[in-house]
C-alpha cells in the first residue's frame, strides 16, 4: 500500500517550477542547511490497529511488551560543506529540548558556513 497520495498535477508543475526558479541559486546553496528527525519505535509501529492480512491464511501473531519496548529519536542534518553527526535525542522534544538540540548539534556547524 502506497504511504501517501500520489502528486495531482498541479502539485507537479508547482514543484517543477520552484526547482527552475531556484536553479540559479548559485552559491547561496552553500548557505542551506538540511536537517530532520525520526523516531523508531523498538517494538511496532505507533498506534497502527489496521492491518492487512490474506483471508486465506491464517492470522499471524503480534507480540509486544506489556510497558513498550521504547523508542529511539535521532536527528541530523547536512549542508553544501558536510554533515552534522547523528544526534540521538532524550525523551520528548518538547520547547526547551528542541532549543537544546538546536544550540548542541546544527548551531556550530552552522555557523561555519554563513555568508
Amino acid at each position: 500500500m502506497a504511504r501517501r497520495l500520489p502528486l495531482s498535477k498541479l502539485h507537479i508543475s508547482k514543484r517543477l517550477q520552484w526547482a527552475r526558479n531556484h536553479m540559479s541559486y548559485g552559491d547561496k546553496w552553500m548557505t542551506i542547511l538540511f536537517s530532520d528527525e525520526r523516531k523508531w519505535n523498538l517494538d511496532g509501529p505507533d498506534g497502527n490497529i489496521k492491518y492487512w492480512h490474506d483471508l486465506r491464511k491464517q492470522p499471524g501473531s503480534f507480540f509486544s511488551r506489556q510497558n513498550g519496548g521504547g523508542s529511539v529519536m535521532v536527528w541530523a542534518a547536512f549542508s553544501f560543506n558536510g554533515q552534522v553527526g547523528l544526534a540521538f535525542l532524550d525523551g520528548r522534544q518538547n520547547s526547551p529540548k528542541y532549543i537544546e538540540t538546536l544550540e548542541n548539534h546544527p548551531m556550530p556547524f552552522a555557523e561555519n558556513i554563513r555568508e
